[in-house]
């Protein structure tokens, strides 16, 4: 069983979240990545995460919206997230 602690990356960038993966390489843990807000409310209900980093600015459903629906649900309630403009 993985025990790895989980951080979820949001970002409709994809260098956006390659360069978060490089930045945080030294943390033991495994990235999650997701292109948007629905992406990244999808992945909640499959992963459990330590951290969630998004970006406030993306189409659709920017990173506030992410996370008010975010803290909706019980098991993301609590999650802590930095947010990136």
């Amino acid at each position: 069983m993985d025990h790895q602690a989980k951080i979820l990356i949001v970002d409709d960038k994809v260098e956006n979240l390659v360069t978060l993966e490089r930045v945080l390489k030294d943390f033991d843990v495994k990235f999650v990545r997701a292109l948007n807000g629905s992406e990244a409310l999808a992945k909640t209900l499959k992963h459990e995460f330590a951290l969630a980093v998004i970006d406030v600015q993306m189409p659709e459903m920017d990173g506030y919206e992410t996370v008010k629906l975010m803290r909706e649900n019980k098991s993301t309630r609590y999650l802590p997230v930095i947010f990136l403009s």
